[in-house]
């Protein structure tokens, strides 16, 4: 079976076209690939920061928590609120006899 040249150079043509947008799929597909690689190594070095700058604040908000705690002890030793007798009053407030009664209705 014979064909015209002009019906061959046709397929041919569309062959080719054919051929070509393969490649494009292809040459986008992998395109698309790298630039997710690329994003997703981006992603990992930003993480690797931010956990960097998480440890970093916490070790200093429990050096400032230390530090707040030592300054607290320091000032209830200066003013005596950490004497024994103090818990002992606690207590006895609790039970006094002319304390007010909280209404109940």
């Amino acid at each position: 079976m014979f064909i015209r040249r002009s019906t061959y150079n046709r397929i041919v043509g569309r062959a080719d076209a054919y051929a070509q947008d393969a490649r494009n799929a292809r040459r986008g597909e992998q395109d698309a690939h790298n630039e997710v690689t690329r994003q997703v190594a981006l992603a990992e070095v930003r993480q690797a920061d931010h956990d960097r700058i998480v440890a970093g604040l916490a070790a200093d908000l429990a050096a400032e928590t230390r530090r707040a705690d030592r300054l607290q002890k320091a000032y209830d030793n200066a003013v005596g609120l950490d004497a024994p007798a103090l818990d002992l009053g606690a207590q006895w407030q609790d039970r006094r006899t002319d304390k007010a009664q909280a209404v109940k209705g």
